[in-house]
């Protein structure tokens, strides 16, 4: 499935829950599941909410849920964006889970990514995905369409 709406672009599985909630907004979310417990959450929020802040503030509650988690910091260019943020191993439930909060700031507004699976498999085109890899798929889709808080059909029409 596509969703390209409110400078957004995003490409995620068509068998997965699908949620926005004032997009239109400066502070709104999109949230994607798969229905067994794993997700995908894009957040906007006002460009004066720094970026590391965004991404320490996740860090800490999730601290506080998984006090043993391994942890380690996320800082490069991906897209022409400068990301920041964490990736974060865990167990819950006797299972080995991944975390990920990856945050940027546009100039205009701040986003934060953030996605959490446990160790499992999906399947698509009749093959065995691990689910994180999705997951790092739907933030790419994301990343790619998002240039200068534009869409890819903005880009297109203001290319003519």
């Amino acid at each position: 499935m596509e969703y390209d709406k409110h400078n957004v672009y995003i490409c995620y599985p068509d068998n997965w829950d699908f949620c926005e909630k004032g997009m239109n907004r400066i502070d709104g979310m999109i949230q994607i599941s798969n229905g067994d417990g794993a997700f995908w959450m894009l957040k906007k929020y006002p460009s004066s909410q720094a970026p590391n802040d965004i991404a320490n503030e996740v860090l800490a509650a999730m601290r506080l849920e998984y006090q043993d988690m391994e942890v380690e910091r996320v800082s490069e260019v991906m897209y022409d964006k400068f990301v920041t943020g964490f990736e974060m191993t865990f167990f819950y439930l006797d299972l080995m889970n991944e975390a990920r909060v990856l945050t940027f700031d546009t100039g205009l507004l701040t986003y934060a990514i953030f996605w959490q699976t446990g160790n499992q498999l999906i399947i698509h085109a009749d093959k065995e995905v691990p689910t994180d890899r999705v997951l790092d798929a739907i933030t790419v889709s994301f990343l790619r369409g998002k240039i200068n808080n534009k869409s890819k059909v903005e880009m297109k029409k203001n290319h003519k």
